[in-house]
């Protein structure tokens, strides 16, 4: 492959050379927007479930890209790591349920019913739920926070935005060990055109 002269002396941190990095990225953008979004006065009913989709799937998704990662023309250690993580994974699912209990079944659940275990409920400053308002406009009662709560599954009740988090954080684990069992750092700058 030919690289422009203007890029010869050009370096990116290592985690910048990763597919899946770079869809977690714009997962963890997801995630901020919807926290940002759910803290607003006022929303569209749906408007919240299009940023839940997104952010859901490009986690999903930034886990599946393991497998592109490992076979890119990127350095053979790294490659090797993110197979072998993505192995580890599959075979020890009881350890890793945040993925195969959340993130896989989440996403199926989107794609192939277009339904979602996350819902929308406005909670008192004790944590009490209030009763649902069904209106297009969903106005924010006096005192009171949206927040997106599981249900079903083994997460049932817990806060969708906080395990949403955690989820990104675990891949975030993940793409990183997997960065440092190869010898590198994942901030580490390597030029692109060598490494």
């Amino acid at each position: 492959m030919s690289v422009p002269l203007k890029y010869v002396h050009t370096s990116v941190p290592v985690k910048f050379f990763l597919t899946s990095y770079r869809a977690l990225s714009d997962g963890q953008s997801g995630i901020r927007h919807l926290e940002e979004y759910l803290r607003s006065s006022s929303f569209l009913l749906s408007d919240w479930k299009v940023i839940w989709i997104g952010a859901c799937t490009l986690l999903r998704t930034s886990i599946e890209l393991f497998q592109v990662d490992a076979k890119s023309c990127i350095n053979q250690r790294i490659g090797e790591q993110l197979n072998a993580e993505w192995q580890s994974i599959k075979k020890n699912k009881v350890e890793h349920p945040i993925f195969w209990e959340f993130l896989r079944k989440e996403r199926n659940n989107i794609i192939h019913e277009y339904e979602w275990s996350a819902y929308s409920v406005w909670m008192d400053k004790e944590g009490v739920e209030l009763p649902d308002r069904i209106a297009l406009l969903n106005l924010k009662p006096k005192d009171a926070e949206a927040v997106l709560v599981m249900r079903g599954g083994i997460y049932e009740g817990r806060d969708s935005l906080e395990l949403l988090k955690e989820s990104a954080e675990w891949v975030e684990a993940r793409i990183f060990g997997a960065i440092r069992n190869a010898g590198f750092d994942p901030e580490e700058n390597k030029n692109v055109v060598n490494f």
